[in-house]
């Protein structure tokens, strides 16, 4: 076999190994007190012990309300298993990777079956924004009816 002809063909696998591996999402969750930061991967969360099955109604404005089951652990058990300490916290900042950001309170967050950090919808994981869905993480407050204070590609908590 001629090697003029071998040659193109190896630089084309070599850049197609390189764009799929460079195009993989990053899934983790990054939780920043003061100086300190901590990376959650997605292993930890998917596979949390602490992890459950729930149900909630999703309302979209101007769009009927749908029952969907969501799979999550909530934020106080997440931050135990962590270490995590909030005792001292007054308030949480979660942000997402579309630029989104709500405040919540260390007490909200120990409120029990109440603050979910969500990587399941109806069974199927969760898609990234760049995959057209809501995760791979999203905050569901069981507590807020309208489902107003919600938030979709979580990538960030900020504890202050």
């Amino acid at each position: 076999m001629d090697i003029k002809k071998i040659i193109p063909i190896i630089v084309v696998i070599g850049f197609i190994l390189i764009f799929s591996y460079s195009s993989k999402e990053d899934i983790s969750i990054n939780i920043i007190q003061g100086e300190d930061q901590l990376i959650v991967e997605k292993d930890f969360i998917y596979n949390h012990t602490d992890s459950i099955t729930f149900p909630a109604v999703v309302r979209s404005s101007g769009k009927k309300p749908v029952l969907t089951e969501y799979k999550g652990v909530e934020m106080s058990k997440l931050f135990n298993s962590l270490n995590v300490d909030i005792s001292n916290v007054e308030r949480l900042t979660f942000n997402a990777t579309d630029g989104y950001r709500i405040i919540l309170s260390a007490e909200e967050i120990n409120e029990p079956n109440n603050v979910y950090l969500t990587f399941e919808r109806d069974g199927k994981p969760l898609k990234s924004k760049k995959q057209g869905g809501n995760g791979p993480f999203q905050l569901v407050i069981r507590q807020d009816p309208f489902s107003q204070r919600w938030i979709k590609h979580i990538d960030e908590i900020v504890l202050e």
